[in-house]
């Protein structure tokens, strides 16, 4: 939709069918809107279905990654730099068959420490138990908090815990997986993030688990 300029007998900013009207000073222009390309090259296919796969694979954690990759890995950080490094680093295969490798996966990235001796535990009833220890760790990160991701990737179905996660000195966090994660190969993340959250710690892989 256009906006008329002081009557129709001058200028107008908007769109109006193929073209655009657009103001620089008191001057007005318009121009022709540009063609969508509808015919690309092999290399542009193979690309935009690679970077479509990094995106989707993603989307469903972006909660989390908004937060593990603040400041980190790209100047702007978030989730922009959590797709590029994922695009970059963890994305294997080549042109024919390309998959994301969920060991090299990040969720979270940083000069914070990580969690010692993480371990996890499966009970019955679908409950997870992460623990990690707690001996020697400094007083000062005793309040960072636990980042989570447990991702079932093939159906894209995600849990995540972001800033209501357990904190470093707690030592453990339990949670309720959903009733459609049992049966399925479930990869689990864990990070931490400051109290003030101003850093983070690089992520860790916690493994491939089927419930």
């Amino acid at each position: 939709m256009a906006t008329l300029k002081n009557g129709i007998l001058n200028g107008f900013s908007g769109k109006i069918g193929a073209v655009v009207g657009y103001q620089v000073g008191d001057n007005f222009f318009i121009r022709s809107l540009p063609k969508a390309r509808k015919n690309f090259t092999e290399k542009e296919r193979i690309n935009q279905a690679k970077f479509k796969l990094v995106q989707n694979y993603l989307h469903p954690f972006a909660d989390v990654l908004k937060v593990g990759f603040r400041n980190y890995y790209t100047k702007t950080g978030g989730f922009r730099a959590a797709l590029a490094f994922t695009r970059k680093e963890a994305l294997k295969g080549d042109d024919d068959t390309f998959y994301i490798d969920p060991t090299v996966l990040k969720i979270s990235g940083g000069l914070l420490e990580q969690a010692i001796n993480p371990q996890v535990v499966f009970s019955e009833d679908l409950e997870v138990l992460i623990s990690w220890h707690t001996t020697g760790i400094n007083s000062k990160n005793e309040a960072d908090q636990l980042m989570l991701l447990i991702y079932d990737s093939e159906n894209m179905n995600a849990l995540t815990k972001v800033f209501n996660g357990a904190f470093r000195k707690d030592g453990s966090l339990k949670v309720k997986l959903k009733d459609n994660m049992q049966g399925v190969k479930l990869d689990i993340y864990i990070g931490f993030v400051a109290a003030d959250r101003s850093a983070q710690s690089d992520s860790q892989y916690l493994g491939t688990f089927e419930v």
